[in-house]
């Protein structure tokens, strides 16, 4: 293509110089047509012809062309017949060809599932290990276990010599009734003055916490009766002012009411006067009743008083009494206690016999503990594997020493490291798929560490445990296990590939094309992201066409491109 176009070039060049050489002599007939394609030119061209025709007119005589001009005429028509063709056959298709635009790989914006998965490897560890250790010093008798070996729940693993098993268990029995002898006549000669001594220890401390709540109970209800006294007198005193105000009430009422009956025995008849009698007669009796109703009350709350001094003067009486029985039962019991006091051992001479006794029967009884669980053997509390191994069968076990481990293998995990990239993803409680040995199990996200650690490579990384929900006899420990987290998940959101989300300084964008080849650049708010789409929150919607791959494309918003659809 390349030399297609030189080759046009060096023509049109040719075909240019030849013109411009013979431009000083006379223009040729492409001239005359090109410069004729403008308005200004056709003016001049026509008032050049008016000019010639005049000219010619006014010339008859002019000598025509010789053949040397005619043929030179001919070569410039020639050459700008050659220039016109290749114009017309090179630039012109040009103008109607449809418009070259770059091409760039699109994806629609969809309604879809976004759900994180976390892969990774880790070796399969045990949950539950218990280390074994001999209840007893005793001979062991059978114990045929050796490391790596399956164990069942409730399975027989070690047992011990049976007869030197009870010869230690008579040892511990007389040790113990020995022990008891000394303690037990020393209590016996003091336990008397002791019980006494207690028990008016006791006494003296429940008559002392009665007294107290009594001699309470005595003084408020004095401060009581002192209180309702006060208001007796008040409500008596303010009942008399009542009855006064009744009285006076009275008094107004007959003024009024012989006052009207001596005007109407006059002669003379004053209706202005008699409205007055009548009036002071109605203020009178109001005057009375409302008196008489607030000596009703007044009268009420003072029974009320009463009754409540009443009462209160009878739990005075009761009150009283009870102190004093009281006091007459505390001071029988102080007696009590202080004959007993000097006449019973000390408390520590007491606590003394009382500790030897207790350590000595204490020991005998764990002896004989500790030789009842030899007699039972050891027994497996859980399935599992044999990893390590002290005993000897037929050798002696020291009491507290080494016997076995065994780890679960019903309770496993999968320990897997995980980066800060992948940590963000996980959570406890997610479910996981796991791949060991042949065999795929379920899994649950069991613990995440809170603290980092570097592997070999220097990264720090986090230990991830995956519970195994299901495991069977193909489970070994120690062996490394595929796991695969199902991560966070987001439903109906909108999803676009990884590759249509770039970076820039402000955050995350979209280059979108529009209905019209345009580039457009959105901001977009990013969420979940899978290693193959990514959430999109906000910014985009749905049926948006995104731009995919643009990191080595030279995109920018505004220019218009060709989709071509992934």
């Amino acid at each position: 293509m390349f030399k297609k176009r030189a080759k046009e070039q060096e023509v049109m060049e040719m075909g240019q110089q030849t013109i411009e050489e013979e431009m000083t002599a006379e223009k040729s007939p492409l001239d005359e047509w090109g410069d004729t394609a403008r308005p200004e030119v056709q003016a001049e061209e026509r008032a050049r012809k008016n000019f010639l025709k005049w000219k010619k007119k006014s010339d008859p005589d002019k000598e025509p062309l010789t053949p040397e001009q005619k043929k030179k005429r001919r070569k410039r028509l020639i050459i700008g017949g050659i220039v016109v063709v290749i114009l017309a056959l090179n630039i012109i298709p040009k103008l109607f060809a449809p418009e070259v635009l770059p091409q760039v790989s699109v994806s629609e914006a969809y309604l879809g599932t976004i759900e994180q998965t976390v892969e990774g490897s880790g070796s399969v560890k045990s949950e539950q290990v218990k280390t074994y250790f001999s209840p007893v010093s005793a001979t062991i008798a059978d114990f045929n276990l050796q490391v790596g070996d399956t164990v069942e729940a409730g399975e027989m693993l070690l047992t011990y010599d049976s007869a030197e098993l009870d010869e230690l268990y008579r040892q511990a029995e007389l040790t113990g009734s020995a022990a008891g002898f000394g303690y037990q006549d020393a209590i016996s000669r003091d336990n008397k003055n002791v019980s006494e001594f207690n028990r008016s220890s006791a006494a003296l401390g429940t008559l002392e916490q009665q007294l107290e709540e009594e001699e309470n109970e005595n003084e408020h209800v004095r401060d009581r009766i002192t209180e309702y006294t006060e208001k007796q007198a008040a409500s008596s005193m303010e009942l008399n002012n009542r009855q006064i105000e009744l009285e006076d009430a009275n008094i107004e009422l007959r003024t009024a009411q012989a006052a009207l009956e001596q005007l109407k025995k006059g002669t003379a008849s004053n209706a202005g006067e008699e409205q007055a009698l009548q009036n002071a007669i109605a203020a009178a009796s109001a005057k009375r009743n409302n008196a008489q109703k607030r000596i009703e009350e007044e009268q009420k709350h003072l029974n009320e008083i009463n009754d409540k001094l009443n009462s209160y003067n009878d739990r005075l009486k009761d009150s009283t009494e009870r102190l004093e029985k009281l006091q007459t039962d505390k001071a029988k019991e102080q007696g009590i206690k202080d004959s007993t006091e000097n006449s019973r051992l000390t408390s520590a001479a007491r606590s003394e016999l009382s500790t030897n006794n207790d350590l000595s029967s204490l020991n005998a009884q764990m002896t004989k503990d500790e030789i009842d669980q030899g007699r039972a053997g050891i027994q497996a509390e859980f399935s599992g594997v044999v990893t390590e191994i002290t005993a000897v069968p037929g050798g002696p076990a020291a009491k507290g020493g080494n016997l076995f481990t065994i780890a679960s293998n019903q309770e496993v995990i999968v320990d897997m490291s995980v980066t800060r990239f992948d940590l963000e993803k996980l959570e406890e409680g997610q479910s996981a798929e796991i791949s060991l040995a042949g065999h795929t199990y379920t899994g649950t996200v069991s613990k995440l560490s809170r603290l980092a650690a570097n592997n070999e490579k220097g990264t720090p990384v986090v230990s991830a445990q995956i519970h195994i929900d299901n495991p069977d006899e193909n489970i070994y420990l120690g062996l490394e296990a595929k796991v695969a987290v199902n991560g966070r998940k987001a439903e109906n959101v909108i999803v676009v590939p990884v590759e249509a989300v770039n970076t820039g300084v402000d955050g995350s964008f979209c280059y979108v094309m529009d209905e019209m080849g345009t580039v457009v650049k959105k901001d977009v708010e990013t969420g979940l992201a899978s290693a193959m789409d990514v959430e999109i929150l906000s910014g985009l919607n749905v049926g948006d066409k995104v731009i995919l791959n643009t990191a080595g494309m030279l995109v920018e918003e505004g220019m218009r491109v060709m989709a071509v659809e992934e």
